[in-house]
């Protein structure tokens, strides 16, 4: 991660996957994978004093050999902690001509919090490199 002196954009989240993650590839040849994960958020309290939880989808990004290994092992449904930063994407939408933005997590490490199903040798860290490259979705 790069980082200005005195600032921090981290982010760790412990979720499921909603959906199986789409993979694609750049015309360099880069993979690049996409899955939304859901996570809870406290949101206020009920008369009885108990918690109120809504969920919250987080779109999540990893790149390269992660996003190769996210796509062969996570599915529908899994587990997983992510580690990375938030990222906000621009561009102009070539309709209305508006400004339109995406913010989602920058994966740098994904942990598999499930246990296996088969006796696969899923690995259970992986990390990927940094890199800045265009989106070809």
């Amino acid at each position: 991660m790069h980082a200005v002196k005195g600032t921090l954009n981290r982010v760790d989240l412990i979720g499921h996957l909603g959906a199986d993650p789409e993979m694609r590839f750049l015309s360099s040849g880069k993979a690049v994978c996409r899955f939304n994960i859901a996570t809870n958020r406290i949101s206020g309290q009920n008369e009885q004093g108990q918690r109120n939880y809504e969920t919250e989808w987080t779109q999540i990004e990893a790149w390269e050999q992660l996003a190769e290994q996210c796509n062969s092992y996570l599915h529908k449904g899994r587990k997983v902690l992510i580690s990375g930063s938030l990222r906000t994407d621009s561009w102009t939408d070539k309709e209305s001509g508006q400004t339109r933005y995406r913010t989602y997590v920058r994966a740098r490490e994904v942990l598999f919090l499930d246990a296996r199903s088969d006796q696969s040798s899923t690995p259970a860290e992986v990390g990927a490199q940094d890199t800045d490259d265009e989106l070809p979705f």
